[in-house]
């Protein structure tokens, strides 16, 4: 559980981004579907959860907020990673 709340967090982290190109309504879309999928990834599953967090700790993740012109692209690219590090936790 602890690794879902550090998930929360971070995504918690990202709504505090300034917003450039993408209107607020499109971020607070972007989020929520962020936060879905961790949900949907972690579920009552706390092995998996932890597994899921070791991948992304592996990853070079580079999704940081300069590289990115606009919020919603920056969490589309956090959705990205967390998609491929829960593949790597299947495999």
């Amino acid at each position: 559980m602890k690794t879902l709340l550090n998930m929360a967090i971070a995504a918690t982290l990202l709504a505090a981004l300034p917003v450039w190109a993408c209107t607020p309504e499109e971020a607070t879309v972007k989020r929520e579907q962020l936060a879905l999928e961790v949900t949907r990834l972690t579920e009552q599953n706390p092995k998996k959860a932890n597994e899921i967090n070791d991948e992304l700790q592996k990853m070079d993740l580079d999704t940081e907020s300069s590289k990115f012109p606009d919020k919603c692209q920056l969490i589309d690219a956090r959705l990205k990673e967390l998609k491929e590090a829960a593949a790597k936790a299947d495999s």
